[in-house]
């Protein structure tokens, strides 16, 4: 198997955001079926399952890094598939990657749907795990209506429970973190405090908030279930969202995704509860120090990437957006970037200094030349970037 599949692909939706570029997929596919899964756009269709290639690449990789005295990007565990879905009771091969970053010292960030986590055997090693800060437990929710949930996610667990989920994983001392996504317009809107609400009951730390995206054909199934149609009556107004795995794709316009998130946050800070976005770039309403909620790992056992967020609170702090080497010049050794991207594995490497080169383009190129009283540039596709850089 190939080792750069635990990097995720480059892209500029990806790129100058996320930090969290390092994942393992346990399965190749998902019996949740849910009708929202972007994973679609991205399985290579039904070739069979490939756990035993996983699992010893994934092994392969850890050693590299240990025999090479690298600290890794915290892995996400995963990112196309739920890990815990049932084939995961038999299989047992996302239990088998817990074990090898609970050995090799390696940060994981879990995002799943499933109740699985409470067994027995799984508690265990999540306890051991967070006994060395290297674990994040992420659980996604759209919306808390067991009706809306059957039709949205007919094979996943109900809502409730995922929160309870959460409310005894937070017991554990576990950290929390709630996804609240995909934000689906006519829908989350209308659940907002009420999710809020149970987020902070069940013990959560921290809310992600990731709008809905999805093919234009396709979001008459959306409008069919919401609660508020309006949206969908002006579509217009939604904004392309594609990269080139993907077919064209929607999701809501940047005035109305401020106007919901905003909202979410507001709730979150009445609850004492961190807040960010994922991949929206909208710096300005987030309150925690990172968007994955990294910041509640041991931070002895990870790097970071550098991503527009410090971009954001460099400009905060000088009033002007750096160029990418001015950057990095200011951030601590726990940051990892140019020469010291070198030094990783050749199959990492590659897509990281992609990644990198990535957000260097869009410092040097689209964000610098900006003048920081009057930001407007008509040429700028990501409208996001220059609004959420408030150049």
């Amino acid at each position: 198997m190939d080792l750069g599949l635990f990097v995720v692909n480059p892209s500029i939706r990806v790129s100058p955001y996320c930090y969290s570029i390092f994942r393992v997929e346990s399965y190749s596919s998902c019996e949740y079926e849910c009708v929202y899964c972007f994973g679609r756009w991205y399985r290579k269709g039904e070739q069979g399952e490939r756990w035993h290639d996983v699992l010893w690449s994934f092994k392969r990789l850890l050693r590299l890094l240990k025999n090479a005295n690298l600290k890794s990007i915290p892995f996400r565990l995963s990112t196309l598939v739920d890990p815990f879905q049932p084939r995961e009771e038999k299989l047992r091969i996302s239990m088998k990657i817990m074990k090898l970053c609970l050995k090799y010292d390696v940060p994981l960030i879990i995002n799943t749907k499933s109740t699985m986590l409470l067994s027995s055997e799984y508690l265990a090693i999540l306890r051991c795990l967070n006994a060395e800060g290297l674990v994040i437990a992420q659980i996604s929710i759209s919306t808390a209506s067991r009706g809306l949930a059957q039709s949205l996610e007919p094979k996943a667990p109900a809502p409730e429970a995922r929160f309870d989920v959460a409310r005894k994983l937070s017991e554990e001392g576990i950290p929390v973190v709630i996804r609240f996504q995909p934000f689906i317009p006519g829908i989350s809107d209308h659940e907002i405090e009420g999710i809020i609400e149970k987020a902070y009951s069940s013990g959560v730390k921290h809310v992600i908030v990731e709008s809905l995206r999805d093919e234009a054909e396709r979001l008459g199934f959306y409008r069919g279930l919401a609660y508020d149609q309006t949206i969908y009556e002006h579509m217009n107004e939604w904004e392309p969202y594609s990269s080139a795995e993907e077919p064209r794709v929607l999701r809501p316009s940047e005035q109305w995704r401020r106007s919901v998130y905003l909202r979410v946050k507001k709730f979150c800070d009445k609850y004492g509860i961190k807040f960010a976005t994922c991949k929206e770039g909208l710096y300005d309403y987030h309150t925690a120090d990172d968007c994955c909620g990294m910041y509640m790992l041991n931070g002895e056992k990870y790097v970071l990437r550098p991503t527009l967020f410090e971009a954001w609170k460099y400009y905060k702090r000088r009033g002007y957006v750096p160029k990418f080497d001015e950057l990095v010049k200011e951030l601590p050794n726990t940051y990892l970037s140019g020469d010291a991207v070198g030094r990783y594995p050749k199959p990492l490497r590659k897509k990281m200094a992609s990644h990198e080169k990535i957000l260097i383009k869009v410092l040097n190129e689209r964000v610098v030349n900006l003048n920081p009283v009057n930001c407007y540039d008509p040429t700028l596709n990501d409208l996001s970037l220059h609004n959420n850089l408030k150049l």
